[in-house]
């Protein structure tokens, strides 16, 4: 650190509450709700129905929804609270449209406070590690379920979560995300329950996490920890229409979660279900990353009806189930699969069919990864047919029901089906779909008119002109969205040319693609928001790779702030849905000196970082106050954070709420040194400084190699304050003392403190200082962030 920043599912369903369904009305109070005004209903992207001929749930009568919903009936939500009565209210059959504006976070009480596992927990005497050691198979056996205080103690801790978290989804219901709000949910799970006439649409719906896993030591031959919720589950229901949605674990993926028993704690479950004699059902132009048990088609192989389109939809770093199909008939065309691993998630198969299930699989397109075959993108047991054309590999020609048989010849897939597709509309052939799915799967991607945003220009090019990259956006007041597209398709080609044309209150949307360039957002660009169109941040990456040593052409360094991949100076910024990274690695760059190297430069105030992933190495990400006693406040929500020495760091008061935070593997043996987490320089004068709440930190590092923290102090008045709560704390975290001195200043000298985190790394002692309850208080994301003039970006 330099003295100044210019240096420096299984068949284990039964294991869903029973009833979980029907508590999301508990307690709801006096919530209110936002209606739209006017006598008459709107028309527009909320009151669409499926086209005709779109899939299976276009059958019959079709699938409308919420659509005759007079305005009355048409709600607006930004909370869990809302979003729960507004799904209640009035007489049941209905018909309802909710608008969801903005990411609501299930896992929240009704005045919008966030909810911990340990929150859900209390009071029902349930505890990990008393739950470990009562079935633990050394004694409890591998033959029997859990049984006995501490799965009753479970039970109640889950159904509790339940209460917060499952929301019921009525017939006639249209449940639709407002474009251009980063709409969503995060951490609920909403379940269409023997009703008919559903649609759910433009929503990011992420991190479905159970707090409480059952461990079935019966599940297989070793046993498997098994979670409860699904991000959307269909059970006996009809007509139903998913729709330009992004289904992710994101920002907690598997890789974190720690093993027992010699089996992955997972704790989430499938992204979307649809079981228990469902029937005709679309689901279209979703987007799927990063999960495991992604789709199951059949709660049993006994299960009736399950009549099912997927169409237009991209699976991406998803292991399994894309989907599985037990039984039905099951509609696969223009379908979009990348094998490559991602966040950890190792491509298994795409499509298993089995028993009952006639499966058509045409004109889907598999991007293949070099560890994978054209015989491991589908699996079964012998028993389900899978029907193929027009499918390619790669932009080439493939079988992969024959290349999958001839591998294995004691368990083929039948390759016919005694029925015929006929609802197909917008069949076409695969070649153009990894194009054309990048720019319009997904959620965030809808207009209100219903068509997809990007890559449509934010105003037109000249005729017969490509796209200017430097080209001035139309004059008019802000608040206007300025598209960005590498490929040329919007006006725009850099993020940076987008911001040098943004006027104070615009929004940079930024379509899926790589952009590698540095960006600045000056000050005077403020109320910025600088957003990726699909809603997920792995799909939209900013990337550049300078150092602080690093040579500039006209003489002399960067220095540590200016070696940042993207600068944020301005105030009441917002930066969601991307992807900021910095590449430069010190193995590379043997002779340079000054290693930092900045994903994110944040140096304003009020500024929102949601849904977004910083990767670096050294100083990652600088929480900076221009003026050390000025009041520059940052939030970072559900992000993802990763890097190795002291990044995250500087003076201003940063808050890190419910992120995942990956400390990276240097190589260092047990008991060495890997890095450190944060350097904070606040300044002595400051009450508040870095607060990292209700998150998880994880790491692939050995056992006892990282630090927490350690003081910045490049001048007196730098005393460096660092607050970690309630968070989960990995192996690699030195346990008896993970604070350590910095240049010649003493850790003990800053104001370092933990309170009830938890995890193999967590613990107290002498050189672990430990916040009371009563001094707890103080130290909230809400208490760091109020300020003079009480902002509130918490919720």
């Amino acid at each position: 650190m330099s003295p100044s920043p210019h240096r420096r599912p299984t068949a284990r369903r039964r294991l869903a509450l029973a009833g979980a369904a029907t508590v999301v009305a508990a307690g709801l109070g006096a919530v209110p709700l936002i209606v739209t005004a006017g006598a008459a209903a709107p028309a527009g992207l909320a009151h669409g129905a499926l086209p005709a001929g779109d899939g299976w749930a276009a059958s019959g009568a079709g699938t409308t929804g919420g659509r005759a919903a007079d305005a009355s009936r048409v709600f607006t939500v930004s909370t869990r609270a809302a979003l729960a009565k507004a799904l209640t209210a009035g007489p049941a059959g209905a018909p309802r449209i909710i608008r969801v504006k903005g990411m609501i976070d299930a896992n929240t009480d009704d005045s919008g406070t966030p909810l911990t596992c340990s929150d859900h927990a209390a009071g029902t005497g349930y505890s990990l590690d008393a739950y470990l050691r009562a079935y633990d198979p050394s004694s409890w056996g591998r033959a029997k379920l859990p049984a006995g205080p501490q799965e009753n103690a479970r039970r109640a801790a889950q159904a509790r979560q339940a209460a917060r978290m499952v929301f019921t989804v009525p017939a006639r219901t249209t449940v639709i995300g407002v474009p251009g709000t980063g709409a969503g949910i995060t951490g609920g799970s909403l379940v269409v329950k023997n009703a008919d006439n559903v649609i759910i649409r433009n929503l990011l719906l992420t991190d479905v996490r159970d707090c409480f896993p059952q461990w079935d030591p019966t599940d297989g031959s070793t046993g498997n920890w098994n979670s409860a919720y699904d991000a959307v589950s269909l059970r006996g229901a009809t007509h139903v229409w998913i729709d330009h949605n992004s289904f992710s674990d994101s920002p907690h993926h598997d890789a974190a979660s720690p093993s027992h028993f010699g089996r992955k704690y997972q704790v989430h479950d499938g992204a979307l279900d649809i079981t228990n004699a469902s029937d005709l059902v679309t689901v279209g132009y979703n987007t799927f990353d990063n999960h495991d048990k992604t789709m199951l088609i059949g709660s049993s192989d006994k299960d009736t009806k399950l009549r099912v389109t997927l169409h237009h939809n991209v699976f991406r770093g998803v292991v399994q189930r894309a989907p599985l199909a037990r039984v039905g008939r099951i509609h696969l065309y223009d379908n979009l699969y990348d094998t490559a691993e991602r966040a950890g998630y190792a491509h298994s198969y795409s499509l298993n069919s089995r028993a009952g299930a006639q499966v058509v699989a045409e004109n889907n397109h598999w991007r293949l990864s070099p560890d994978r075959k054209v015989s491991q993108l589908l699996d079964g047991d012998g028993t389900g047919a899978v029907a193929g054309r027009g499918n390619l590999v790669d932009g080439k020609p493939a079988d992969p029901v024959a290349a999958y048989n001839a591998a294995n010849p004691g368990k083929k897939i039948k390759t016919s089906v005694s029925w015929k597709p006929t609802l197909s509309a917008g069949l076409e052939p695969a070649a153009g779909l990894p194009a054309k799915l990048a720019a319009k799967a997904g959620a965030g991607v809808l207009t209100e008119a219903g068509s997809t945003s990007a890559p449509a220009p934010s105003a037109p090019a000249p005729s017969g002109a490509a796209p200017s990259p430097s080209a001035p956006a139309p004059s008019g007041a802000a608040g206007r969205t300025l598209t960005v597209a590498s490929d040329g398709s919007a006006r725009y080609r850099s993020v940076q040319s987008a911001v040098d044309a943004a006027a104070p209150g615009d929004t940079v949307l930024v379509a899926r693609g790589t952009y590698r360039e540095t960006v600045d957002v000056p000050a005077a660009k403020h109320g910025l928001t600088l957003k990726g169109a699909t809603g997920n941040a792995e799909d939209v990456v900013i990337t550049y790779d300078n150092a602080s040593g690093t040579q500039k052409a006209g003489g002399g360094t960067y220095g540590t702030a200016g070696s940042a991949t993207a600068t944020f100076s301005a105030n009441d910024v917002t930066v969601t849905g991307v992807t900021i990274q910095n590449t430069w690695e010190r193995s590379a760059h043997p002779g340079t000196r000054d290693t930092q190297a900045v994903a994110v430069n944040a140096s304003g105030d009020r500024q929102r970082y949601l849904n977004a992933r910083f990767i670096g190495h050294q100083d990652t990400v600088l929480n900076w106050a221009p003026r050390a006693t000025g009041q520059y406040r940052q939030y970072f929500r559900h992000c993802f954070i990763a890097g190795d020495v002291d990044f995250v760091f500087g003076n201003a008061t940063a808050v890190y709420d419910r992120v995942n935070i990956t400390l990276r593997d240097r190589g260092a043996a047990p008991g060495g040194t890997n890095g450190y987490l944060a350097a904070p320089n606040t300044d002595a004068a400051q009450p508040y400084g870095i607060l990292i709440t209700d998150s998880t930190v994880s790491s692939p590092a050995a056992a006892g190699t990282y630090f927490l923290g350690r003081p910045w102090h490049p001048g007196a008045s730098a005393v460096g304050r660092l607050v970690i709560r309630g968070t989960s704390l990995p192996a690699a975290v030195k346990s008896a003392t993970p604070w350590t001195d910095m240049g010649g200043f003493s850790w003990k000298s800053a104001r370092f403190a933990e309170y009830a985190n938890t995890g193999p790394g967590a613990g107290t002692g002498p050189d672990r200082p430990q916040l009371t309850a009563a001094q707890a208080a103080g130290h909230t994301a809400r208490t760091y962030l109020a300020g003079t003039d009480g902002w509130n970006p918490v919720g």
